[in-house]
C-alpha cells in the first residue's frame, strides 16, 4: 500500500470552498496568507501539489489534511510490452 493524496476530492472541496466563500483564485490569497493563485488553480485542476501547498490550503479551508490521505495498492503495476526486439535472434 502506498500513501497518496486524493486529488479529486481535494479539487472538489477547494472549488466548493471558493464558491461558498465567494472567493476566486485571485481574491483568496489576499485574505489567506500562504496561498497564491497558481496553487489554487493547480488544486482545482487535480494537479500534484507540494505538501506545503496542500497544508496551506487545508489551513485556509479549516480542513483536516488527513481527510485527503488514501492508500493505493500499487503491487503488480509493471507491464512489459510484447514488442519485436531490435537485437537479432530475439522474438
Amino acid at each position: 500500500m502506498q500513501p497518496e493524496i486524493d486529488r479529486a476530492r481535494l479539487a472538489r472541496d477547494v472549488r466548493v470552498w471558493l464558491f461558498d466563500k465567494h472567493l476566486t483564485t485571485r481574491s483568496a490569497p489576499q485574505i489567506h496568507a500562504g496561498l497564491n493563485p497558481a496553487m489554487i488553480s493547480r488544486a482545482c485542476r487535480e494537479s500534484v501539489l507540494s505538501a506545503a501547498s496542500m497544508l496551506a490550503l487545508c489551513a485556509a479551508m479549516k480542513r483536516d489534511p488527513t481527510t485527503y490521505l488514501i492508500f493505493l495498492d500499487k503491487r503488480n503495476q509493471a507491464v512489459t510490452a510484447n514488442v519485436r526486439r531490435e537485437t537479432r535472434g530475439a522474438p
